[in-house]
């Protein structure tokens, strides 16, 4: 295995096992849904963070092998200009925060979900500085704090704890900026609290900032962070590709939750986390079933915090098997 992923291509020449994903309602296949018969491609678009591992792990192991299905690997920028570049044509499916692509589809660019692949937990800290006088989410107001993106869920839930603490979501300034530059930020003065995501954190930690809690912790506890997407028109042109995806994330989702050291032995081939940390990483919760009524509810939370003009059915823009 190479420490560079930024293009991870496999060749699939095995029969498949049709799977499909539990929980979704109608958006997935039942066991006699037809999937490749002969090995189809896509290009699937990642973020190199701890939660992508399920990717990787699927295209290491085989998995989409399996499915018939040669994938393709290829580094992202995240959020928004992930959606940007898959709209383009740069690849087929992508790693997606929920709340981006529901914004994208408000927008005007029709997004599938296609599969779930994690949830918040102890993997996404806020860290302040270790002489900050905060200690707590709730004592937040007045202060500025990072977002790897303003329009995602990590936005949603600073809103969240800050309503939790009586106090008014306009009452915390955040501030976009990409994970790696965010100690530096702290470092300086220029904010006062970081919200980092695995890898990121580990380093945090070890670097000795505080950390004060749980982003998702709360009423946002268990909240879908981030799933795969794609467009409405490869999905009506590629229903086996999606339905042999599918079944290849579920399989991944769960051989990850079922064994931590999965995951500890791929994060250092294509994040930044070095090997002598791995130890000390927090794993990602990972989720193969999508949580339809927890993603309806955070619909309603952007139309509540004006993200959103209005709300709508999250099931409109969930894959559905024909």
């Amino acid at each position: 295995m190479t420490s560079n992923h930024r293009t991870l291509r496999t060749a699939a020449f095995v029969s498949i096992a049709s799977l499909a994903l539990t929980g979704c309602s109608d958006a997935v296949a039942d066991d006699e849904e037809e999937m490749p018969a002969e090995t189809s491609e896509a290009a699937v678009g990642y973020f190199p963070l701890a939660h992508t591992a399920t990717a990787v792990h699927g295209v290491e192991n085989g998995l989409f092998d399996a499915h018939n299905l040669d994938v393709e690997l290829v580094e992202t920028e995240g959020g928004a200009e992930a959606i940007a570049a898959l709209v383009s044509g740069q690849y087929d499916i992508t790693y997606s925060n929920y709340t981006s692509a529901v914004l994208a589809n408000a927008q005007g660019l029709p997004l599938v979900i296609v599969a779930a692949n994690d949830v918040g937990a102890d993997d996404h800290g806020v860290f302040v500085s270790p002489d900050s006088d905060i200690e707590s989410l709730d004592d937040l107001a007045g202060t500025t704090a990072t977002v790897n993106n303003l329009q995602n869920i990590g936005t949603i839930a600073y809103y969240s704890h800050m309503e939790a603490a009586g106090e008014s979501p306009e009452d915390i300034n955040l501030v976009e900026m990409p994970n790696p530059d965010m100690r530096s930020a702290l470092d300086s003065g220029s904010v006062d609290a970081i919200w980092q995501v695995e890898p990121f954190q580990t380093m945090a930690a070890n670097e000795g900032y505080k950390r004060i809690d749980n982003l998702f912790s709360g009423e946002m506890e268990g909240a879908p962070v981030a799933g795969w997407v794609t467009t409405e028109e490869f999905a009506e042109e590629n229903p086996e590709i999606l339905r042999a995806f599918q079944a290849a994330m579920s399989e991944s989702t769960q051989e990850l939750n079922d064994d931590g050291d999965i995951t500890r032995d791929l994060v250092p081939t294509f994040t930044m986390l070095e090997e002598d940390l791995i130890e000390d990483m927090e794993l990602p919760q990972y989720q193969s079933d999508l949580d339809l009524e927890w993603l309806q509810r955070m619909v309603e939370l952007m139309e509540g915090y004006g993200m959103l003009d209005e709300s709508f059915s999250i099931e409109d823009m969930v894959f559905e098997a024909e």
